[in-house]
């Protein structure tokens, strides 16, 4: 049986553990903001919250991480073919809309940051 080895540029590497470490950021602030948020006053001790944050970061990140990697195995961008090592490029396009989409989840993280966060401490 022929097998296709194909290998990932270090380009999409990087892209990949950027946009996951972006993707966990905003869904762990996201997370333990509504723990927070929703956690009852009596409970509200550190180890109870830190808990509560740990258990529901890793029980859905898991998840999560499952479907990331199938999203980018159907993504042909930064794949090389051994045996043609030349790699796939992505087109201006696609570009423009990977930078557009970080720079409104970091825009996201801010509004959390600069709006959200003074909310809470009301």
């Amino acid at each position: 049986m022929d097998c296709l080895i194909v290998r990932e540029s270090k380009r999409r590497t990087i892209t990949k553990a950027l946009l996951w470490r972006l993707i966990g950021i905003v869904w762990t602030w996201i997370g333990a903001y509504f723990i927070l948020l929703l956690m009852p006053q009596k409970l509200r001790s550190a180890s109870i919250m830190a808990t509560a944050i740990v258990v529901y970061h890793h029980s859905t990140r898991m998840v999560m991480y499952y479907f990331y990697e199938r999203i980018w195995n159907k993504i042909g961008w930064g794949r090389v073919d051994k045996d043609n090592p030349e790699t796939v490029t992505i087109s201006t396009k696609r570009m423009l809309i990977w930078i557009f989409v970080v720079v409104l989840a970091l825009a996201l993280i801010f509004f959390l940051i600069l709006y959200v966060n003074p909310l809470m401490k009301k």
